[in-house]
């Protein structure tokens, strides 16, 4: 983490969040998916075909030209964007590409101008003509797939593109028809007739209408939007503290429970923590608090080593080696960790980040387990009985893959200790389908009118508020607290605030989102306070003060006297992070989101590019986060370096075993070349994402996944157009590794004929390796022994641990491991079973001395399958049972797939058939569930036998039948003396 690494993106994201409330993001990179709420107005002409038919087609084509044009210039007005011209229709978006608080109220206003301008050019330019015009107007929640430079929404879906096409289609000449949230939205700046439920086709309810009539008045619609929560008195939340002060009072006799609080974003949910921290009743309580980031959803663990780093003075300009310094004292002496909890906790904690190893992500999957137990015992170590412990882990929508999965432990163990483990989420995010895996879950209500009243006499306090003010605040607050609040609250502030409230008892100068509110607030601020502001938005919702005092270029005391306006406005507060007076902090994370929206496209690029040429200027010795970079750069438009930067996330997640978060940075980084130009340096990114993505996708996902093999074509294809022989034997090994876990085997051999033919050209140790390797493996499947024999003899011959470490960061393969492996499989099936059984104990030997896990995993398959193959009962129960519960842990499903057939055939092989079927047959599911082709023909043969024994015959039958058919199609003919001798039982049970 560098000087500069406060959250990018907020601690809210660019929120466009709507009635659904989704929390999207306002821009997103180019070549991917945004979710925008968007309101849509479809205006088609009246009759142009009859027109066509009467005028003929040069008359009807300036007709058409001139009703086009009262379109779009209806539409401007009102900024909003002509998005395409169907014929005689027009489709207009108001919300993109840039979304405004009153959206729905423009679109109705420029649906009136069009039929206003069409009644008069009726009366006078058209001459005899008359031009009528039906709109449907509908607002709703869409997706838009964003390519570069597209300005008119050209790619999007959404139910309310259709509903305003079918709107139109109901509305009579010279009407605006009107879905119900649009009316919502609207308000009272336009009357509207209430049509009733209306079916509209394709759409399986009925769904309430509105014809718009002549303006009524002039005022704002309410749109809802940014939204967050405001630390004012706790209002209509009685019964959801007194649950969680139950909670506490359980935890103090010595039971813990775990919680998760659910709303929307300014419903209340830190305010409810906040409240509970600072109950009297709780005095004592021992708070830990972790923050989850929108900037860190991919970096592994990121809440709990923000929350460390704090615990151990690590300041964000330490350089790595300072910060493993302290964290390693926190460790040892605060903890009281030894050696080895040390240093598991150093590899998942304080990784040195992307030198190491490109695998490594494999490899730590163990002690980050490990890591899991020694963190749980610490957290879990600070409440005792009579003292408990109040662990909040705050906006879990927005936590990391590896966190989620020690906040389930933490919620798992939360019963057996004096705690409160306390979530609080929206409604989206990880585990916004099991919420309940959270402990129990709390949801959070809008306010009632009162409660509302009640809250925005105490935010109002400083004035008077009358009845006809508070029923406005009450109407556009729509119970939201932060609408409230800050309605009231600026009313407060202002003078004359109660002589803005019109004769109607509309707030006619009050902005109706919180992003207008806030954009109120920066009008009234100097020049240079808002230029702090902008500059802060564009770094995070936390932002470094001495990064952003070298952007503005300010004078320190014009600077100082910015950030005293920005406390006074309550926009902005210094030192807010944990314990860091170096940092400011706005508000609220949606405030944050409200000033960056305020924000051009060009201003923001700018701004971007400014904050990542600060950190890159300042990175030597100190940490850099390469996603918060990344995206720095991405906003920049600079999308070939944030994609490398990308790739150092991925390394470092893999360091740190994230395997997912590295999947995230690939995929985010192949998502930012998408729209660079063709050509060597997009490949060459390209080839080097795919590097590591394929070999991750392999080990995580199986050798057979689809994902694993479009991602090894890809980087094949992308290698033939590139001289990088060093790349070519991994990438071509892997393809027929692919192949080959496909029953592909000719495929695969001709792959190895590549790689055999490279070594041929320019011999090299890796060459060699992978070529016997490879040749030896689809051999032995092919029922060819001796030729296996002679190749995997070649390569446990060559390999040497030592002088070969290194190949395995390229192929994430151990060749010594997988070559005795499989040349164990061959002694067995020779009938050679002391040979066999000695490669199969050299392969765990050798995966024990270079550590790798999936190295590991495949020694255990090597002992459990020989000792399977020779009838070995206890061998096969011992290393089957470590196997899956290895498996288990790292995550590994094909180990846990054949372990699981393993510890069925010891169940049938023990006589306990019942039991053991049924483990068999999950085992050979989720082995085919991989991908994997190879080894069902050997699960099938041991399996019928036992379906024998048990008088299944007709189910024998079938499965025998079926791999018969398999192993002729995919040549796989080593199981077949195996299917071949249960066909025998079968006959003889017959």
């Amino acid at each position: 983490m560098s000087t500069f690494t406060s959250d990018q993106s907020g601690r809210a994201g660019l929120l466009n969040a709507g009635p659904l409330g989704t929390g999207a993001p306002a821009e997103m990179p180019a070549a991917t998916s945004q979710h925008r709420q968007l309101t849509v107005m479809f205006a088609d002409l009246v009759g142009s075909t009859a027109l066509l038919e009467e005028y003929g087609p040069e008359t009807f084509s300036d007709l058409l030209r001139t009703y086009h044009n009262l379109c779009t210039e209806a539409t401007r007005e009102q900024n909003g964007t002509v998005a395409n011209y169907l014929g005689d229709g027009v489709i207009s978006y108001f919300g993109y590409p840039r979304g405004m608080e009153d959206d729905p109220l423009r679109a109705v206003q420029a649906a009136w101008t069009i039929l206003h301008n069409l009644m008069q050019a009726n009366g006078g330019g058209l001459g005899r003509v008359a031009l009528a015009a039906r709109i449907g107007i509908a607002t709703g929640h869409v997706i838009i797939q964003q390519k570069p430079d597209d300005h008119y929404g050209e790619n999007v879906v959404g139910a309310c593109l259709n509903k305003a096409a079918r709107l139109q289609t109901i509305a009579t000449a010279n009407t605006a028809i009107v879905c119900a949230a649009t009316r919502k939205l609207v308000g009272k700046a336009f009357e509207f007739e209430d049509l009733g439920l209306q079916a509209l086709k394709g759409f399986e309810q009925q769904e309430a209408v509105f014809k718009v009539r002549p303006r009524r008045r002039k005022g704002l619609s309410r749109f809802e939007a940014l939204r967050g929560e405001r630390r004012m008195p706790l209002i209509g939340r009685d019964d959801e503290l007194a649950t969680l002060r139950a909670m506490m009072e359980r935890a103090y006799a010595g039971t813990g429970s775990a919680a998760v609080l659910v709303g929307e974003p300014g419903i209340g949910k830190s305010r409810l923590v906040d409240a509970l921290r600072h109950d009297e009743a709780q005095e004592g309580v021992r708070y830990l608090a972790l923050q989850c980031s929108p900037a860190h959803q991919y970096s592994s663990l990121y809440p709990v080593k923000d929350y460390l780093d704090w615990v151990s003075g690590v300041h964000t300009d330490d350089p790595r080696e300072v910060r493993r310094d302290k964290l390693r004292r926190l460790f040892q002496s605060a903890w009281q960790t030894n050696e080895e909890q040390t240093a598991v906790l150093m590899d998942v904690i304080a990784a040195r980040g992307p030198e190491q190893e490109a695998d490594a992500d494999i490899g730590m999957l163990m002690k980050r387990l490990m890591a899991f137990q020694i963190l749980s015992k610490k957290v879990f170590s600070t409440g005792v009985p009579g003292k408990a412990l109040f662990l909040v882990f705050e906006d879990v929508h927005w936590i990391d893959p590896t966190s989620a999965e020690f906040l389930e432990n933490l919620v798992r163990n939360a019963a057996e200790h004096p705690c409160v483990v306390l979530a609080t989420t929206r409604s989206e995010g990880p585990f916004a389908d099991r919420l309940d895996a959270l402990g129990r879950v709390i949801r959070l209500e809008r306010l009632s009118d009162a409660q509302s009243v009640q809250l925005a006499k105490a935010a109002g306090r400083a004035v008077e508020l009358d009845d006809r003010t508070l029923a406005a605040i009450i109407e556009k607050s729509d119970g939201v607290p932060l609408f409230v609040e800050e309605y009231a609250a600026m009313l407060a502030e202002s003078a004359g605030g109660r002589h803005r409230i019109g004769s109607g008892g509309e707030l006619h100068t009050i902005p109706l989102t919180l992003g207008a509110l806030v954009q109120n607030k920066l009008d009234g601020l100097n020049p240079s306070a808002q230029e702090v502001a902008r500059i802060g938005a564009a770094v995070g919702r936390v932002f470094d003060l001495q990064l952003v005092r070298a952007l503005s270029q300010l004078a320190n005391e014009t600077f100082d006297k910015a950030l005293d306006v920005l406390e006074s406005a309550d926009i902005a507060h210094r030192g807010t992070g944990l314990g860091a007076s170096d940092e400011a902090s706005f508000k609220h994370a949606l405030v944050r989101d409200a000033v960056y929206g305020s924000l051009g496209t060009a201003e923001r690029r700018r701004l971007h590019g400014m904050v990542a040429e600060a950190m890159l200027s300042k990175h030597e010795g100190r940490r850099i986060v390469p996603e918060v970079l990344a995206e720095h750069l991405l906003a920049a438009d600079r999308k070939a370096e944030s994609a490398r930067w990308r790739l150092a996330a991925a390394m470092e997640a893999a360091g740190g075993g994230g395997a997912a978060e590295a999947l995230a940075h690939i995929t985010h980084g192949l998502a930012a070349i998408e729209s660079l130009p063709e050509g060597d340096e997009r490949d060459s990114l390209e080839l080097q994402l795919r590097a590591i993505q394929g070999p991750t996708l392999m080990v995580t996902r199986g050798p057979g996944s689809p994902a694993f093999g479009a991602a090894q074509a890809r980087a094949l294809e992308l290698l033939r157009t590139q001289q990088m022989p060093e790349n070519l034997i991994p990438v071509i090994y892997n393809t027929a590794l692919h192949a080959w876990a496909c029953g592909r085997l000719g495929d695969a051999d001709r792959a190895t004929d590549e790689i055999f033919e490279i070594l041929e050209a320019e011999p090299s140790d890796d060459a060699y390796l992978a070529a016997h390797t490879m040749r030896g493996l689809v051999a032995w499947h092919r029922g060819d022994n001796e030729t296996a024999l002679e190749h995997l003899t070649a390569t446990v011959e060559r390999y040497d641990p030592t002088l070969h470490r290194g190949l395995y960061m390229r192929f994430l393969k151990e060749f010594g491991v997988f070559g005795r492996f499989y040349l164990g499989l061959t002694h067995a099936v020779m009938g050679n079973e002391p040979e066999a059984a000695r490669h199969a104990a050299a392969a765990l030997e050798i995966a024990r001395l270079v550590k790798r896990p999936h190295a590991y995993g495949f020694g255990l398959l090597a002992n459990f399958l020989t000792a399977m193959m020779r009838d070995d009962v206890p061998a096969a129960a011992r290393f089957g049972e470590e196997s899956i519960e290895f498996a288990r842990r790292q995550g590994f499903p094909e180990f846990m797939a054949m372990s699981m057939v393993c510890l069925g055939w010891v169940s049938a092989r023990r006589g306990d058939l019942e039991a053991g079927i049924p483990q068999m047959e999950e085992g050979a599911a989720l082995w085919a569930r991989t991908g994997f082709e190879n080894w069902q023909a050997f699960f099938a043969a041991l399996l019928s036998e036992f379906y024998i024994a048990a008088g299944r015959l007709s189910e024998a039958r079938a499965l025998l039948d079926r791999h018969d058919e398999r192993i002729t199609a995919f040549g796989e003919f080593q199981f077949r003396p195996l299917l071949a001798r249960a066909r025998a039982s079968l006959h003889s049970a017959q």
